[in-house]
């Protein structure tokens, strides 16, 4: 396994650039939604707190109970444990999607990016980016290798690096979510 420091930051720059912020966006759970409907949750946000950088939290409604479902009441997400993990709306996309989450944190990013690869793998789902990605949206995506820049509102590309994070998560970026984020010696 190659995998060093360097390139796990450059890792988790891309992934919460690429999946974090497009797949917690709003309009592309909405999307979502409409290609892969389930009639028992809705997805949902709330504000965070401290741990998580007072950002949003991601979680699902239960329809019928108003329940709701949350990857850190649930215990599937514990920053102290995974000082990392901010994949809350990877985890309401496989409870979601009805994708077992195992108490084993590489095998549930294993199915986290195979989730992923089947949504990006529709065609529906890819038709209706186009309602997103278009030149009015251009400031929606931040690139977060460079803050002061947006991310091109060009689907081809946005598409081609969604699959380049999935294949570094796949070989070695799980490692930036499992305990102190390092690679193991």
């Amino acid at each position: 396994m190659n995998c060093n420091d360097i390139m796990l930051e450059k890792f988790s720059i891309n992934h919460y650039t690429y999946i974090n912020q497009i797949f917690g966006d709003l309009t592309i759970r909405e999307l979502i939604s409409e290609v892969f409907p389930n009639k028992k949750y809705s997805f949902d946000v709330e504000e965070s707190e401290e741990n998580f950088e007072y950002s949003y939290h991601h979680i699902l409604k239960n329809k019928k109970t108003g329940e709701t479902v949350c990857s850190v009441l649930d215990k599937h997400q514990d920053l102290n444990t995974n000082v990392n993990d901010t994949l809350c709306q990877s985890y309401s996309l496989l409870t979601y999607f009805g994708i077992k989450i195992e108490k084993n944190s590489i095998i549930n990013q294993m199915n986290m990016i195979q989730m992923y690869r089947t949504i990006l793998s529709n065609e529906d789902f890819i038709g209706k980016l186009d309602e997103v990605i278009n030149s009015s949206n251009k400031k929606l995506w931040i690139d977060y290798s460079n803050p002061n820049r947006y991310i091109k509102m060009n689907k081809i590309n946005i598409l081609k690096k969604i699959n380049e994070v999935l294949d570094d998560w796949r070989n070695y970026g799980y490692w930036y979510f499992i305990g102190d984020g390092k690679c193991p010696k």
